[in-house]
This record gives C-alpha cells, sequence and structure tokens, in this order.
C-alpha cells in the first residue's frame, strides 16, 4: 500500500527563482541546454499574462504579473511541457488566482512547515521561532472564525492582507484547533483569491495524519471531514504544471467514487503531471471500489512514466498493487479460449509475475473452478523456481478440501511437515491442517464410527500443532491426560480451538458435559481467560454449544438462557483482557428457532421470530424454511399456509428445502387446497390471532418465562 505521510519522502526543495532571463540562467548548465532550447518558443511573456488578467479581471499589478510569468516560465522549462492555448490561459488564470505570488513565500512555508510537522511526529515542542507566529490582528480575526463571521470579514481583505494572516493563522490552528482549521480552510479556498495549493493540502496532510480519528466524525451543517476535503482540493483547482503529488494522493485516498472518476478524467484531460506512486494511488482505489478498467488504466500510466523515471515496474510496491488488482481477476471466454481478464493485460504492459502475483493467480483459477488451469499454474511455478510458501499450500489445501481429495490434502500435509523451515508453524496454515482432518473425520462421519476413536484422532492431529493446556482449561479433556511427546507448545488460534469444541459435541452426547464445558466456558470468559475468553468475541461457539444443546428436550431452557447470556454479558474482569462479546447474529437466532421445531413446539418457534423481528433482524430463506419445516412436521396445516405466504411476502421463493419440509404433511391435498383459498381471500385474510406459549407442564413454563425475558430485553440490539 502506498504511504502518503510528509516523512515517507523528504519534502522537495523549492524550484529556482527565474529573476532574469532563463536562457542566461541556464547558459552554463549543458544538461538543461536542450530543454531550455525547446522552450523557448513557448515561454510566456509579461504581456500574454497582462492580457489575460485583464480580460479576466484579475489582478494586473506589473509585480504580481513579472512573478506570475516567471513562475510559470520556471515550471515549464522544469518540467519540460508545452501548453495549448486553454491550457495557457488556465494556468495562468490559477495563478493569478493564489494569495502568494512570490516563490520564496512557499520555501518558507516549506521550512516552517517541516519544523512543525516532524514535531509532532517525534512528539517534541515545536521551535516556535521557525513558525509565523499570530499578532494582535490575526487574533482579532481568529475570534472572528470563532463567532461565525469569519468569511464575510475574510473576503473584504485585500491581498496583501491575506497574505498577512494566512500562514499564521494556519498553522496557529493547526497545532491548537484542527475542528476549527477545518473551517478557516473552507472559508479562505471559497474565497477569491485563494491559498496557494500545495499549502492547503499540507494542512490536510497534517490533520489527516495527526487529527484522522478525531475529524473523520466531524461535520458542520451539511459539510463532513470528507466532503470538506474534497472541496477544498478540489480538481478543478490543481496546478496544471506543477501539482503537490502528495496532496493529490490524499484527496484520491479519501474521495467518494463520483469525485474520484472526476479527478481521474480531469488529470486526462488537462495533462497534469502525476508521478508514478501517484497512479498507483489511483489503481489502489479503484482496486478497493472493483472498478477494474479503470485500476488498470491507471496502471498503464505507471508503466508509462517508468520508461523516463528511475522508478522499477519490478518493485514490491508494484507487485503488492498488482497482487491486489489480481484479486480480481475471472476468466472469460475468448477467441483463444477460456483465459483471465486481468493477468494478460498485466504481463502485456511489461509485469513480471513473482511468486506472490503466482499465489493470487493460482487461487484464482481454483476459485473459477478451472483445475486444469490451476495446474498449469502450479505447474508454471515449478518451471520458473518459484518455490512455494504459505500462501501456495493455504491455496491447494483449500482447494483439495473442497474436492474432498483426501489423499490429496494428506500428500501435501506430509510436505508442508518435510520442510526445514517454519512453515508448518504458521497460525493460517496449522489451523487449515486442523480444519482439513475435521472435515474428513469428525464433521462427515458415519453413524456407526466409534465416536472416541474420532476424537483422539483430532486430538492427535492437535498436538502436532498446538499447546494442550487450553483444551484442558476448558475441560475438554481430562486434565490427568498427557500428549504424546514431540508435540507442539504454541498456542492454539481461535479457530483451532472452536474446531475442537465442535468435535467434542459430535463424538460425545452427554447433555451434562454439554452444560458442564458452558458453564467453564461462561467462567473463564468472565475471568478474562487469555486463549478461551476472545472465543467469545464471535457468535461461532455460542452457535456450536446451542447445537448441541438443542437435540435434547429438556435444554430448551438452558438454549434460552445461553442467548440471555449473549444479549446480557457478564461484566469484564478487573484482570483479564477487555472482551467485545458477540450479539446474538442471524445463524444464533435461526438455531434457537431451530431448537423448538426440532422439539415439536411450533409456537414457541413463532414467538422467537416475532422477538427477532422486535430486535430488528431480518428472517432469511433459512430463517423461513425452518419455520415451516416446525409447522409442517406438528401437522398444522393452517400456520403452513400462512408462513409459505409470508415467506414468498418477504421475497423468498419455495425451494429445495421448503418442498423437503412439506414432505412432512401427511394430507399434501389439504396443504394446496389451503393455499388456494388463501389466494382467493388473500385481501380479507388476517394472521394468526395467538402467538402465545401454551401453558402445559413446568418445562413449557419456564420455557415461555425465559422467552419472555428475552422479549423484555428488546432495546439491547444484537450486533448485526
Amino acid at each position: 500500500m502506498i504511504r502518503d505521510h510528509a516523512l515517507d519522502e523528504p519534502i522537495p526543495p523549492p524550484s529556482s527563482v527565474l529573476q532574469h532571463d532563463p536562457v542566461s540562467d541556464l547558459s552554463n548548465r549543458p544538461t538543461q541546454r536542450r530543454h531550455a532550447r525547446n522552450a523557448l518558443r513557448r515561454l510566456l511573456s509579461e504581456e500574454d499574462v497582462s492580457k489575460i488578467a485583464e480580460a479576466e479581471g484579475l489582478c494586473h499589478d506589473p509585480s504580481v504579473v513579472s512573478s506570475t510569468a516567471n513562475r510559470l516560465n520556471g515550471a515549464i522549462i522544469s518540467n519540460n511541457r508545452k501548453l495549448d492555448q486553454k491550457s495557457t490561459q488556465l494556468a495562468i488564470k490559477m495563478r493569478l488566482n493564489c494569495i502568494y505570488q512570490r516563490q520564496v513565500t512557499l520555501s518558507q512555508w516549506n521550512s516552517s512547515y517541516r519544523e512543525l510537522y516532524i514535531a509532532k511526529y517525534y512528539q517534541r515542542d515545536v521551535v516556535q521561532d521557525l513558525l509565523p507566529q499570530l499578532e494582535e490582528d490575526g487574533q482579532d480575526l481568529l475570534d472572528k472564525l470563532r463567532e461565525g463571521t469569519f468569511r464575510e470579514t475574510w473576503a473584504t481583505l485585500p491581498r496583501a492582507e491575506m497574505a498577512a494572516h494566512w500562514k499564521r493563522l494556519a498553522f496557529w490552528l493547526l497545532q491548537n484547533e484542527p475542528e476549527l482549521a477545518l473551517e478557516f480552510l473552507q472559508a479562505t479556498t471559497e474565497c477569491q483569491p485563494k491559498p496557494d495549493f500545495p499549502m492547503v493540502a499540507d494542512c490536510f496532510l497534517y490533520l489527516d495524519r495527526f487529527h484522522y480519528e478525531r475529524l473523520k466524525t466531524w461535520h458542520k451543517d451539511e459539510q463532513t471531514y470528507r466532503s470538506l476535503l474534497q472541496s477544498c482540493l478540489d480538481p478543478n483547482h490543481w496546478p496544471i504544471l506543477c501539482v503537490q503529488q502528495k496532496g493529490v494522493r490524499l484527496y484520491i485516498r479519501r474521495a467518494n467514487r463520483q469525485a474520484l472518476n472526476a479527478a481521474f478524467q480531469l488529470t486526462k484531460e488537462r495533462s497534469i503531471p502525476l508521478t508514478p506512486e501517484t497512479a498507483l494511488g489511483f489503481m489502489f482505489r479503484y482496486t478497493e471500489l472493483g472498478d477494474v478498467d479503470r485500476a488498470l488504466e491507471a496502471f498503464e500510466n505507471v508503466t508509462t512514466k517508468t520508461k523516463h523515471t528511475n522508478f522499477n515496474l519490478n518493485s514490491t510496491s508494484v507487485m503488492r498493487h498488482c497482487c491486489k488488482l489480481l484479486t480480481l481477476d475471472t476468466v472469460v471466454d475468448g477467441e483463444g479460449g477460456r483465459n483471465f481478464r486481468i493477468l494478460p493485460r498485466l504481463l502485456e504492459m511489461g509485469v513480471e509475475p513473482d511468486r506472490d502475483m503466482m499465489n493470487v493467480v493460482l487461487a484464482n483459477a481454483f476459485k473459477a473452478g478451472n483445475r486444469q488451469l490451476g495446474s498449469d499454474m502450479l505447474q508454471f511455478m515449478k518451471d520458473h523456481g518459484h518455490k512455494f510458501d504459505s500462501y501456495t499450500y493455504l491455496t491447494l489445501l483449500t482447494e483439495g478440501v473442497a474436492r474432498g481429495d483426501r489423499a490429496h490434502v494428506e500428500l501435501l500435509i506430509h510436505e508442508i511437515e518435510s520442510r526445514e523451515d517454519a512453515i508448518r508453524e504458521n497460525p493460517y496454515i496449522a489451523s487449515k491442517i486442523l480444519h482439513a482432518h475435521y472435515i474428513f473425520t469428525a464433521k462427515n462421519m458415519d453413524a456407526d464410527s466409534d465416536r472416541s476413536r474420532v476424537f483422539y484422532s483430532m486430538l492427535e492431529m492437535y498436538n502436532r500443532l498446538h499447546d494442550i493446556t487450553p483444551l484442558k482449561d476448558l475441560l475438554i479433556i481430562p486434565s490427568h491426560y498427557q500428549p504424546p511427546e514431540g508435540g507442539a507448545n504454541t498456542p492454539p488460534s481461535l479457530m483451532a480451538l472452536y474446531i475442537m469444541i465442535a468435535t467434542y459435541f459430535r463424538c460425545q452426547r452427554h447433555i451434562s458435559k454439554v452444560h458442564q464445558i458452558y458453564f467453564q466456558f461462561r467462567q473463564l470468559v468472565a475471568e478474562g481467560h487469555e486463549t478461551i475468553a476472545p472465543l467469545a468475541e464471535t457468535d461461532h461457539t455460542y452457535n456450536e454449544f446451542l447445537i448441541a444443546l438443542r437435540r435434547h428436550r429438556g435444554a430448551l431452557r438452558s438454549c434460552v438462557r445461553l442467548v440471555e447470556d449473549m444479549l446480557n454479558p457478564p461484566p469484564p474482569s478487573p484482570t483479564g483482557r477487555a472482551i467485545v462479546h458477540a450479539r446474538p447474529s442471524m445463524q444464533t437466532w435461526t438455531i434457537l428457532l431451530t431448537a423448538f421445531t426440532f422439539n415439536r413446539q411450533p409456537q414457541a418457534a413463532e414467538k422467537v421470530r416475532d422477538m427477532m423481528s422486535k430486535y430488528g433482524v431480518k428472517a432469511n430463506d433459512v430463517t423461513w424454511n425452518t419455520i415451516i419445516n416446525g409447522y409442517a412436521n406438528a401437522q398444522q396445516i393452517p400456520e403452513t399456509t400462512r408462513a409459505i405466504k409470508e415467506m414468498e411476502r418477504h421475497g423468498f421463493a419455495i425451494d429445495q428445502y421448503t418442498i423437503k419440509s412439506l414432505r412432512w404433511v401427511r394430507d399434501p391435498d389439504s396443504l394446496w387446497d389451503a393455499m388456494d383459498a388463501m389466494d382467493e381471500t388473500a385481501a380479507s385474510a388476517q394472521p394468526s390471532e395467538s402467538t402465545e406459549v401454551n401453558e402445559g407442564p413446568d418445562d413449557d413454563l419456564l420455557i415461555s418465562s425465559g422467552l419472555k425475558r428475552l422479549e423484555a430485553k428488546e432495546k439491547l440490539k444484537p450486533k448485526m
């Protein structure tokens, strides 16, 4: 990723001031004679500047005209640019519209800004003597800025007074009142003349680097930080001959899509010079936005500019941008057969793919379902000496698991374990190996499998990868259990712990153990256990407990209490890690719903659905099919019919899962008759009057009480 902070590269020295004939100034510089000779034909005279100033009603004071001509001619020569009539007129107009006309002023600004920025960066005091200080009349303007009358006063000031005050106010506000600095920048950039673009850009670079977390939520009237930045750094005011690149890159990073497109188009229309780093900035943003065509166009600008600079097309920065773009690649059918859309374009532009790029291409091939293309990419990597890394193996393991090719996955695991480097210790690789073993053993085990043997097979794999202690703390294995020698002491990832919890619940069915482990889990979370507590930050572990509990009718109260726990987590331990507890997700609510449908309590399930609505959780197709399954299983034809109609009303069509649920109906003709009747009376159809849980056995009353407690927590919104 391109870094845009002011310390990433030295602030460029100010351009020399052309106080006299540019040809004589360059006469003793042989390396620049050719540029000067070519530029002679397109240098601006003071008369040219004066005519445009008069025509536009701008300042045509002789000293301002002379300074403007000199500065523009210096930029023309240093950039070896040739301007057409329209560009010439625009460049002169923009230069005359600036508050500061002398180059030495920008040099002084650069020196002061460097001191301010470096002092803030290294957290030291600013040497105030190096910054222009606020004077008494400047304090009056500051008071007006606070009172809200600054804009009107500023607009009436002559150019000389604006020039006297702008820098002093800007430096004081950057140091003391960043929010007020935004209002100052807005007011002064909307007036004529305007502060110079490099100075405004520097102000925003400072604010964005050191105060963005404060300012990103700033707003006044209809303006936000982002919209204000877009207004103050408007591309229409970017200098045509020489623009401050870091300011442009900041604009690119913060602009919305519409503003970004307008800026990109304007740089092409006006031929605004951009460095390769800035062109990469455009490429990165368009990659983020998923605009492949503009990202490629921006990168083409990079390749064009590298021919005339020392910028390395195969640098790490360029390769990272290309890798990011390649994640959007797709396989398309063309005249030469199936091929990638982006990769050939990058190769045509001169990019030599490295291992990281080939890893992305390999992943794209498998993602597209084209295993032959993936195998070709793999062979290409081997032929070109690209040594497989963790990303390569992660891609191959993922593809092997997706195909269900256990032999291939085991071969990859053996290859990883036989390597001399520490690639097996990569947490992503370790989690993927454990996940693969889980898929092939625990998740899809046969009904007659030896569950104890399956669990210990998973535990053996876990021992080879991670420390066993957290599993003992969670009471998943006995405290006296000793792993075989040669195991790893690496702390487990959250994924590894989750997989072992899921495996344990699939391999043993004693509800008392589920209750015991859940109680221990909640206790460790409340204590801030270093390894276990972070599991409470997502809904995955809670959902696994729910799945284990819902199999037992006697555990329905526990299901309700578990969701209550998620809505009302315990306070954090003063000695443990601070945990942001997960709220019930759509999947959590759906599992709770299935707990009642599986145990043939459709009215309680209906109550859960009502609560989901009150908590702002919208039912999806899984939820609706779960509801329909419950009603159909209970032979409640009217309720089944209403649920199907309501599902369709919410935009979900009957699918294979709905049809599968309807097989429970013993009298299908009555169902279709009821649906036909409901279609005929749709206008007058009324919903069921009662959605309360029936009073019955003590268990049902306790479940109803728990559901009502959940309903009472309506103000606690779940994290979506």
